[in-house]
């Protein structure tokens, strides 16, 4: 096969390409328009595509590195379709590894893997032949918050002198600020931009956002999703009815109860009642302690693995 080698170019929609090779070979979703803020922002050397003379897509691999520490980073799995053939796969990863030891002299590179991908033991073995050891897994704990009961709640003190209010397509700068406010989320996007679509296209687009507001101040923001379990954001199989994005104003941290509730009522305006609120949070610990307690417990989810390449010095 006469297999075309490229780097990322924001012009080519490279990004599409990407976004199907994923999905196809991980059954897990990805969208090319979150892909491409983020390829824009890693730089042209750090993602490389193997393609057909046609310009169909074969296979791909990503880098990054890390923005508070220049001397570690990380490089994804070589993606690759079932016609690609393994020395393109192998040509583009082994490049981009290379050219993260070399040129960019990292001290240590990274790289996680989602557990409910399809091809996770490839994924975990190609690694493991590259020298890559495992240093820690990510969980998420959650719990699913009865609809009727949480809108019923009545909220006294600090939580009843906050006011709320349904989002509208024109509080987008609202979102922006209180998304870029919060020290969890505002590493999701690259830039402001990257929210601004995520909200404008997605979020208000399909309405169900809710403000929690001190005075004219917004505190806390969220939307509600109803999704079906996709084996990324959702496990399991049945419906939830997911808090999309959580965003909380460092100094507010009682505004969380109040947007459960907030949330809760615009859940039930929506008619999804019978429906529960998925709710959690993540962390990432060593050892077999936390995995082989969230084999037991199952609201304790293992979600992704992380594994590392410690780079010789010379």
């Amino acid at each position: 096969m006469n297999v075309v080698y490229k780097k990322w170019n924001p012009e080519e929609k490279l990004e599409e390409a990407q976004a199907k090779i994923y999905t196809d070979v991980s059954g897990l979703p990805a969208r090319a328009e979150e892909i491409k803020p983020r390829n824009i922002q890693r730089g042209e050397d750090s993602t490389r595509y193997a393609l057909t003379k046609d310009g169909d897509p074969l296979a791909y691999v990503t880098s990054w590195i890390h923005d508070d520490n220049h001397e570690e980073g990380g490089i994804g799995y070589p993606w690759s379709l079932p016609e690609c053939p393994p020395e393109a796969k192998e040509k583009i990863f082994d490049e981009l590894f290379a050219h993260l030891k070399k040129e960019k002299k990292l001290k240590k590179i990274n790289t996680g893997i989602v557990l409910s991908s399809k091809v996770v033991k490839d994924q975990i073995q190609f690694f493991e032949e590259r020298g890559f050891k495992e240093t820690e897994r990510a969980y998420r704990y959650t719990k699913d918050l009865d609809v009727a009961k949480f809108a019923s709640k009545n909220l006294e003190g600090k939580y009843a002198e906050l006011k709320s209010r349904q989002a509208t397509e024109d509080d987008v700068d609202l979102l922006i600020d209180i998304a870029m406010s919060d020290p969890q989320l505002n590493r999701a996007f690259p830039d402001e931009a990257g929210f601004r679509t995520y909200f404008e296209t997605r979020v208000l687009k399909d309405g169900h956002a809710i403000l929690v507001l001190d005075g004219d101040k917004v505190v806390a923001a969220s939307a509600a999703l109803k999704l079906k379990p996709d084996g990324l954001f959702l496990f399991g199989d049945e419906e939830r009815v997911l808090m999309r994005f959580t965003a909380i104003r460092p100094g507010y941290n009682h505004a969380w109860k109040r947007l459960v509730v907030e949330f809760a009522k615009e859940v039930k305006s929506a008619g999804w009642e019978n429906t529960p609120i998925r709710v959690g949070f993540g962390f990432s610990t060593e050892g077999v302690v936390a995995s082989g307690v969230a084999g037991m417990d199952s609201d304790l989810e293992e979600f992704e693995l992380f594994m590392a390449y410690n780079v010789e010095a010379k």
